[in-house]
């Protein structure tokens, strides 16, 4: 604004000067000369009932006279004592209005003698009307006549009208006289009046015309300002923090909603009175603090309380906030008050509780690293898993924990994850150590996790123990190992054990055989039982064997694995079960089939086995219906074996994969029980999982999975 003013000419701010006072002066002068002339006015108009007052008092004066004079007559001539109610009426009236006349002519001294002149006559009036009744009441009427018939009343009256008419021509003329100075005064006024507003109208309009141009650029400005200081307003009303604005006093003069909710005090209610009133600190410690307001003030310096502060609201509500002050200065540098911006840090300050707490309650050692790589939190476990106490490790370099040989490796490493960091386990794929107090190393586990802070990255590591781990690896290594050479130890046993049965079973199988044809029905039917049990028995071991050499020469030495289309591996197993498929008038079906990667020959003898178990247990009240299906399941595919039989219960869904598990006698279905298991163990050489899904007289489907072939598709 006071940029805009000196914009203005000298001339100009002079004329402005000059104007408002002779404006002022002209207007009052104008209204001087009209209150003097309302005055005179009101004076003449005084005057004009004054004179009015006289001749109305003279004439009833007259009247009177009359009336007493009247009623005498009257009660001369009737001698009745009514009569005389006129003349006793008169009489104090007459009085009265002599008085009042007194009053209204006291200033005027020729015009207080003639009154006196009329109150004499009146007495004598009086008194002679006072004979003549009196004469006739006791002389009677002739005596009385003779009195009032001497002309004594028309004397009276005459010389009574002679000086009340004086008396009305002074005041008549007193009257004119004063009009026409009221005339004269009203002229005056009016023709002072009017020139005094014709100047005041020209001067206004002089003023009013610079005073415009001159208003033109303040209230442009002015209009800039309240814009400015609206959007101030709005802008400060609707941030997140709360903002509070003093005079220079300390007095509040802006107050904005958040401030309102944190502190619970209206607006308008914490307006103009002392910010620390309104706002009151207290440290953790409840020890009171001082405003950053006020300090701000005081010092001309910005405050910063970003921790630690509790601000005291109405009803004793208490928030924990950073309050940050600064002192305001105007476009000259002066002083003009303060800002107090604060924030609620009630759920920051919580969060950084549950995370204390959280990391005290780790089960592993906790330890935060600022970006110079120096420990700023540490839990209990830290203490016990090196066997510091906390305060020393606070403050101190994270390298003081790792061995000697490892800490100039560890310090590239350390600045390579600050320049990157990202939630990760530290040294993958290497040992890692750690260093006690008493320089003992142990082996451990770290997890890195960075955390973004106001203050800059830090790294919060997670810590763990793993001796433990490491010798419970080395035993488990050692009895994989030993499980291992053992499962190959019983596989070539299993396997020549087999392979050596076949020469001696053959050796009894053979004589058994051509007895049995040979003697069949020549000897008794004991021995016809006999040699058909041995028959039987060396027939089944002779499968039992068979299917032994095949579950044994899985994983042995063989044809390495490659692309196998899995409709091929069907065909050829169909093909082995077409005289069984025959008997039983088996309908098998199938959807486009994948190629896997793995061993042709063990997946058709996986088929087989399925579909062959599929044939052998199916259900003789409706015909055999076996499905081959296959979905693609990550980086496998999964085919599905469903048939229509008899069904498993599911109790019964892990045992029937144990080699030589059997659910059924071998009267009601024959069979080694080593299909299924031998079905497991292929799938699994094949590195995928084998189950099932199946409902008692409802059908069973077997699911397992084949990796995939490089580039293969379903066909």
């Amino acid at each position: 604004m006071n940029k805009a003013v000196q914009r203005f000419s000298r001339a100009g701010i002079a004329w402005v000067g000059f104007g408002w006072p002779l404006i002022g002066l002209l207007m009052l002068i104008t209204a001087g000369i009209g209150a003097f002339g309302t005055v005179s006015l009101y004076n003449s108009e005084a005057d004009v009932q004054h004179s009015n007052a006289v001749f109305v008092g003279l004439e009833r004066l007259l009247a009177l006279a009359r009336d007493a004079e009247t009623g005498q007559r009257g009660f001369v001539i009737t001698g009745r004592e009514e009569y005389l109610q006129p003349y006793r009426e008169a009489e104090p009236e007459i009085v009265t209005e002599l008085d009042t006349l007194q009053s209204l002519l006291s200033s005027d001294p020729q015009q207080v003698q003639r009154l006196e002149r009329l109150r004499t006559l009146l007495d004598e009036k009086h008194r002679e009307l006072r004979t003549v009744i009196d004469v006739r009441r006791s002389e009677g009427f002739d005596a009385a006549q003779e009195i009032v018939g001497n002309d004594t009343g028309k004397m009276f009256m005459d010389r009574a009208r002679t000086i009340v008419g004086d008396m009305e021509q002074a005041v008549a003329a007193q009257l004119a006289a004063r009009q026409a100075v009221a005339r004269r005064t009203r002229d005056l006024a009016v023709i002072v009046g009017l020139a005094s507003g014709a100047l005041t109208v020209f001067l206004c309009l002089s003023f009013g015309y610079l005073a415009r141009r001159m208003l033109h650029d303040a209230t442009a400005l002015a209009a800039s300002l309240f814009e400015q200081k609206e959007w101030l307003e709005v802008t400060l009303s609707s941030i997140g923090d709360g903002v509070v604005a003093t005079d220079i006093d300390g007095r509040i003069a802006f107050f904005n909603r958040v401030a309102q909710t944190l502190t619970g005090w209206h607006p308008q209610e914490a307006l103009g009175r002392p910010i620390d009133e309104i706002l009151q600190f207290e440290r953790t410690d409840d020890s009171r603090a001082e405003n950053p307001g006020l300090i701000a003030l005081r010092e001309r310096r910005k405050v910063d309380h970003s921790n630690g502060n509790v601000l005291v609201g109405r009803g004793g509500k208490r928030t924990h906030v950073d309050a940050n002050g600064a002192p305001t200065f105007d476009s000259e540098g002066r002083l003009v008050g303060s800002v107090l911006v604060l924030r609620d840090v009630t759920e920051r300050e919580r969060a950084e509780e549950r995370f204390r707490v959280a990391v005290e309650a780790a089960p592993n050692a906790m330890i935060m690293v600022d970006h110079e790589g120096k420990m700023t939190l540490v839990n209990t476990q830290t203490e016990r898993l090196f066997g510091y106490r906390r305060p020393e490790l606070l403050g101190q370099p994270i390298e003081m924990l790792v061995p000697e040989r490892f800490r100039g490796h560890h310090l590239n490493y350390r600045s390579s994850f600050f320049a990157a960091p990202s939630a990760r386990p530290m040294g993958s794929g290497r040992d890692l150590f750690g260093l006690r107090r008493d320089g003992a190393e142990f082996p451990i586990e770290i997890g890195l996790n960075p955390i973004e802070t106001s203050e800059g990255t830090f790294v919060l590591s997670s810590i763990a123990d793993i001796t433990e781990r490491k010798r419970a690896e080395r035993q488990l290594q050692q009895r994989s190992e030993e499980l291992a050479r053992s499962n190959r130890d019983l596989e070539q046993f299993a396997y020549v054990a087999s392979h050596d049965l076949q020469e001696p079973l053959r050796a009894v199988a053979g004589p058994l055989q051509l007895l049995q044809r040979r003697y069949e029905g020549k000897l008794d039917e004991r021995a016809d039982e006999f040699i058909g049990h041995a028959v039987d028995g060396a027939t089944r071991m002779q499968s039992l064997i068979d299917d032994l050499l095949s579950y044994s020469r899985v994983g042995r030495l063989e044809d390495p694995k490659q692309p196998v289309p899995v409709e091929h591996a069907l065909e050829f197993a169909l093909k082995n079960l077409a005289i069984v498929m025959q008997e039983t008038q088996a309908q098998v079906t199938h959807d486009p089939l994948p190629t896997v990667q793995g061993i042709a020959s063990q997946l058709t003898l996986l088929f087989q086995n399925l579909i062959g178990n599929a044939l052998k247990f199916r259900h003789k009240a409706r015909p055999v219906r076996i499905h081959v299906g296959a979905q693609p399941v990550g980086d496998a595919w999964q085919i599905s074996v469903a048939d229509n039989g008899i069904g498993i219960a599911e109790q019964y869904f892990e045992r029937i994969f144990v080699i030589f598990q059997r659910l059924h006698t071998r009267r009601e279905y024959p069979g080694t029980g080593l299909g299924l298991a031998l079905c497991k163990r292929i799938v699994e050489h094949h590195g995928g999982k084998i189950w099932l899904e199946s409902k008692p007289d409802e059908g069973t489907t077997f699911f397992f999975t084949l990796p995939r072939a490089a580039g293969a598709d379903a066909g």
